[in-house]
């Protein structure tokens, strides 16, 4: 039995020391920790283990040569996309491109070494801040394998801000909603972009096209809605603008959308900022998370914005919270039942949600205290899946003559391959499979319709006309012929998504509500001078070397939340919840993945990822610290 003698340094003590004696003379282990003089937050921990340093040294030097090669590899990955983005062409074919492409790796390999150094420098003070405390030891020591014990203070600091009480949830709402009022005013009544026109016509007229794209000769549909966008969404823009807008005007009726859709956000995002305190990440996450949120113009404008993405992803934040909460806090049966009620309005405001809440409430059952709860957990993924694939496309549309939407949406992603693929390679296809594809999209155009960056011009060149058998050809010739011409395929998706995973991209914000003849929706004249001022500086700051970097989308939507993976990871501090908070980063990974077959590299795809980036970072601290007055509990 192990004999645990832990000696309390006073206030003007430098050390204190815990010293664990085992029964065997080759076992003993010594833990020393050094505090900060005046406070008992530990700062800096050593331990000495006789006999250990071979595994220590191994624990620590493996991670840290996997994390060089995946650095290298996350370099080169981002010179290729880079190429690709600017010349639609990988440019390694030289002697001079081949040398210019190792030099730019070089680059981006000591800059991601840096950022990693930020990073962990960072953490290092956010740790540092907190000191409420005592010093303890918790769990066991398991000093003969190589592992340290994990000292943290018992309780966190308390804050005015940003923490978990009423008062500071309201006070933290009200400072971001002021902060995103001016937004509000400059770009009255809101902003949209031609989706949200488009699904206001699609319910005025009664009939429309069925890609909603308003192109000529595209086959007309009548019916109450067309699914192309999510009729839910649909909807509830045309409450505002159509019934509200009848009593106050359309302008006024989409104003008091964007003003509610925007408190709700700031509501949320305080909600989230706030619910880490408990979740024990430290102030210093949270105090920049809300600098961050409050101050990033594409939060605010986006905040404001009558879009189904905007929508969708202020629900997400709930979503994503509840799902953390549900991992890190254990499972309960009205934790699982809100799981699945959030789970059900992300499938109705987007399509792709969908596909986020079924990967990530199935992943659930990996954690022990969600097996518990079994028909919770069952409930949280059937009940959406039931919902979005049966009972609306075979009940519901139906019985409201609703168009389903066409079938190239779906294929959306294939086409820019496919077409990609023509385009490169149309001298060694067959006849035969030249004409697969051409009974799909009408490849006669492609020359000139054809745009890397987005794959919508692909898409308009779908033949509806076309019959399952020959979609079922086509499917399976695209497989083929991106196993056999792979790099024009990864071209195709480098071009069209390309933007979120190198800087070649901006995050781009819509400026004014999108005119529509059937929305009667205009933003008014005499701000445009102040619209185009923003509009202005903002994309210049954007274009600037340097900070300009910070209102590109690969830094929020793909360098960061794989920073926090990667810390997860290959750090030595996060034995025993490595795989805990792995599963807490599921919906950022599946967001990030769907990124990939988005049209094209637009920062409203991956808005979710923007809004919900604190809680990611913050979960990624290497000490999750204890909210004051709470015991620890391990799953």
């Amino acid at each position: 039995m192990d004999d645990l003698r832990i000696f309390s340094a006073d206030s003007d003590a430098d050390a204190s020391t815990v010293k664990i004696d085992h029964d065997s003379d080759t076992d003993a282990s010594t833990v020393t920790i050094n505090a900060v003089s005046g406070t008992d937050t530990a700062a800096q921990m050593s331990n000495t283990v006789s006999g250990t340093n071979a595994p220590t040294v191994k624990r620590r030097i493996v991670p840290a040569l996997i994390g060089i090669v995946l650095t290298l590899g996350l370099a080169l990955f981002t010179v290729l996309v880079f190429q690709v983005r600017k010349s639609n062409e990988f440019l390694f074919s030289t002697h001079y491109e081949r040398i210019l492409t190792i030099i730019e790796t070089v680059v981006y390999f000591a800059f991601f070494i840096f950022a990693w150094k930020i990073l962990d420098l960072f953490d290092k003070f956010a740790i540092a801040g907190e000191s409420a405390g005592k010093d303890v030891i918790s769990g066991k020591s398991s000093m003969a394998d190589g592992s340290e014990p994990d000292a943290r203070p018992a309780a966190l600091k308390k804050h005015f801000l940003m923490s978990w009480n009423p008062r500071s949830v309201l006070v933290t709402f009200l400072l971001l909603f002021v902060l995103f009022l001016p937004y509000m005013y400059v770009y009255y009544p809101g902003v949209s972009s031609m989706d949200t026109a488009n699904q206001i016509k699609d319910y005025v007229t009664g009939t429309m096209p069925i890609e909603i794209s308003w192109n000529a000769g595209e086959p007309l549909v009548s019916c109450f809605l067309n699914d192309h966008h999510p009729v839910v969404d649909t909807l509830i823009f045309v409450f505002f603008k159509e019934y509200i807008g009848s009593f106050i005007g359309p302008v006024q009726g989409v104003f008091v959308y964007c003003i509610l859709q925007s408190a709700l956000t700031a509501l949320l995002l305080s909600l989230m900022l706030c619910r880490m305190e408990k979740l024990g990440i430290p102030y210093l996450y949270r105090k920049i998370g809300f600098i961050y949120l409050g101050f990033s113009p594409f939060i605010a404008m986006y905040s404001i914005g009558m879009l189904k993405d905007s929508l969708h992803s202020m629900f997400f934040i709930a979503y994503y919270l509840v799902f953390v909460l549900i991992l890190r806090e254990g499972a309960t049966a009205r934790k699982l039942i809100l799981l699945m009620l959030l789970s059900i309005i992300l499938c109705l405001t987007k399509k792709t949600g969908l596909y986020v809440t079924l990967i990530c409430n199935i992943a659930l059952i990996l954690s022990p205290s969600v097996r518990k709860k079994a028909a919770a957990w069952a409930l949280s993924w059937v009940v959406p899946a039931f919902l979005l694939m049966f009972l609306m496309p075979r009940v519901l549309f139906p019985m409201f003559n609703i168009f389903p939407g066409g079938k190239q949406e779906a294929l959306g992603f294939t086409l820019q391959m496919t077409a990609q693929t023509y385009l490169d390679h149309r001298k060694e296809l067959p006849k035969e499979e030249v004409d697969i594809i051409d009974s799909v999209m009408d490849i006669s155009r492609l020359d000139e319709e054809y745009s890397q960056y987005n794959y919508d011009s692909s898409k308009h060149l779908f033949r509806f006309e076309a019959t399952d058998d020959q979609l079922s050809a086509y499917k399976k010739l695209w497989l083929k012929l991106f196993f056999r011409y792979p790099k024009s395929g990864v071209k195709a998706l480098f071009g069209t998504a390309g933007g979120f995973f190198s800087p070649t991209e901006r995050i781009r914000l819509y400026y004014e509500f999108a005119p529509n003849t059937y929305t009667g929706v205009i933003s008014p004249e005499e701000r445009e001078p102040l619209r185009k001022t923003v509009q202005t500086a903002y994309n210049w700051a954007a274009d600037q070397h340097g900070f300009g970097l910070l209102l590109q989308c690969v830094l929020y939507m793909w360098w960061l939340p794989l920073g926090a993976l990667a810390r997860i990871l290959l750090l030595p501090d996060y034995k025993g919840r490595r795989m805990n908070l792995i599963l807490c980063l599921v919906p950022i990974a599946v967001c990030v993945l769907i990124l990939w077959v988005s049209p094209y590299s637009m920062g409203r795809y991956g808005l979710p990822q923007l809004y919900t980036l604190p809680l990611t970072m913050g979960l990624a601290s290497s000490k999750l610290f204890l909210p004051e007055g709470k015991k620890q509990t391990a799953e």
